[in-house]
């Protein structure tokens, strides 16, 4: 039997992300960014994962709606919601291309509780 993946949204449901299995780790990394959004990282390759924006927000504009965020180092840009502001997925810049992360916290905690999560420290790379 085929695994059904798993969908997540934004607070407001503005932006939806399915990835076709759950990850088979996930990262709880200490670094600012990390911590002051809170996020808890899982992981796949970008052709893995599917954004949508709600059909709700089809007359908006996708750029008002998925809008990025460079941080310091300029090694992924961070996406978040325009409208609530959650934060959900990064994509490479000068990372690896072949890997994107996707912020848990999106998704029901009874799709990903169970994965054992490795903490990280990135705030002394």
């Amino acid at each position: 039997m085929k695994d059904p993946g798993m969908k997540g949204s934004c607070h407001c449901g503005a932006i939806y992300i399915t990835v076709p299995q759950p990850p088979s780790g996930v990262l709880q990394c200490n670094c600012s960014h990390c911590t002051k959004t809170g996020w808890i990282g899982g992981y796949w390759r970008p052709d893995a994962v599917t954004i949508e924006v709600s059909k709700d927000r089809s007359n908006d504009n996708r750029d008002d709606i998925l809008v990025p965020y460079v941080q310091g180092d300029k090694t992924i840009t961070v996406w978040h919601c325009g409208i609530c502001g959650c934060p959900t997925h990064w994509t490479p810049i000068t990372a690896p291309p072949d890997r994107m992360g996707v912020n848990m916290r999106i998704f029901g905690p009874h799709e990903w509780s169970h994965i054992p999560v490795t903490q990280v420290d990135g705030a002394s790379l």
